[in-house]
């Protein structure tokens, strides 16, 4: 759950205080990005442009989430012939060191960004002071009223993710100093968004899905073939989503009542709601076909569903079919089950 104290808690410098938005319209970070504002991003040459992905998909401003929510391409240094083994070090340790500064600048200036977006949800129109994905609460008549693009949605619920990781990773970092890129691998839910580096994200999805295999495979109940809700899942079903979904840690001991069954149903609810609005921006705002890849890969992961080893096509084919089995089938019932029945599960 999003409060509005959670993003606006800090204190922006006057310089970022002084921003003002209209009372009815909902601005995404790309509207009010202004030279002072924008993030640094390293990229080279052949990376892509604003309007451009580097799968070569233009990037829809509306439907996938802003480019800073998103690590930074990291660009490391190749060894020449002649390089000392200190001197290459030393800018191997550099281009670290700019990937990361430039992941925690990006948090602060999606942080100043979200700041504008609250305060325009809170305004009168759309009525209360909690942003929650309940139904009822303040983002989801947003969402419904048509004031807030999923490209907005994504930007709050990834900087509170952000967020919440600093403190964490600023102890790791202040710890291991310049060997943070060799365990930053090992600690996939300490590190923001913004600073994972690609070996981690591999790593990270790689034990994901592992967990969710083996899951699946000690699953022997049944799925509800009605609309139960969380309420009535037996704590077997519970676990198995909360894995699958990656709720939980898999240091929790899983016995003697851990972890707490209300935990668990509190989770999945959440994600359940979560997946309501964007399974609505995501239809709304261009369809799947207009998502960029990395952006279809965290959809899914988000939905229980596994994704390495699959094309671009692939992806959007498991999208398409989780929306559409979302409005037909329990949503409970899908994370209970792989994508290749959810078409022949019975009414």
């Amino acid at each position: 759950m999003i409060t509005r104290s959670s993003l606006c808690g800090l204190r922006a410098p006057p310089r970022y205080s002084r921003i003002h938005l209209h009372n009815t319209r909902i601005y995404n970070i790309h509207s009010f990005q202004n030279p002072s504002l924008t993030p640094t991003i390293h990229q080279s040459t052949t990376q892509r442009s604003n309007s451009t992905s580097a799968t070569g998909i233009n990037h829809n401003k509306k439907i996938n989430g802003p480019i800073t929510t998103l690590p930074a391409p990291l660009v490391l240094p190749v060894r020449g012939p002649d390089q000392s083994t200190t001197s290459y070090y030393f800018h191997f340790g550099r281009a670290y060191l700019a990937f990361y500064k430039t992941g925690l600048k990006n948090i602060w200036h999606n942080y100043v960004a979200s700041r504008n977006i609250l305060r325009t949800l809170i305004e009168p129109k759309i009525g209360g002071r909690l942003i929650s994905t309940k139904p009822g609460g303040t983002l989801h008549r947003a969402v419904r009223s048509g004031l807030l693009t999923r490209s907005d949605f994504q930007l709050l619920i990834r900087t509170w993710h952000d967020l919440k990781r600093i403190p964490s990773f600023a102890l790791v970092f202040i710890v291991c100093g310049e060997f943070t890129p060799l365990v930053v691998p090992f600690l996939g839910r300490v590190v923001p968004r913004t600073c994972q580096i690609p070996k981690q994200v591999r790593t990270v999805r790689e034990k994901m899905e592992g967990r969710r295999k083996a899951s699946f495979r000690e699953l022997v109940v049944a799925p509800p073939t009605e609309d139960v809700g969380v309420e009535g899942l037996k704590r077997e079903q519970l676990l198995h989503i909360s894995r699958s979904l990656g709720l939980h840690s898999s240091w929790w001991p899983e016995g003697f009542g851990l972890p707490p069954d209300g935990l668990l149903k509190a989770r999945i609810r959440e994600r359940a709601e979560y997946l309501d609005i964007d399974d609505h921006l995501i239809e709304s705002d261009g369809g799947v076909g207009e998502m960029e890849m990395e952006e279809l890969r965290m959809a899914l992961e988000e939905r229980g569903v596994d994704v390495l080893g699959k094309n671009d096509e692939q992806l959007k084919m498991l999208l398409r079919t989780w929306l559409w089995a979302r409005v037909r089938r329990p949503v409970m019932t899908l994370f209970l089950t792989r994508p290749s029945v959810w078409e022949t599960l019975e009414l």
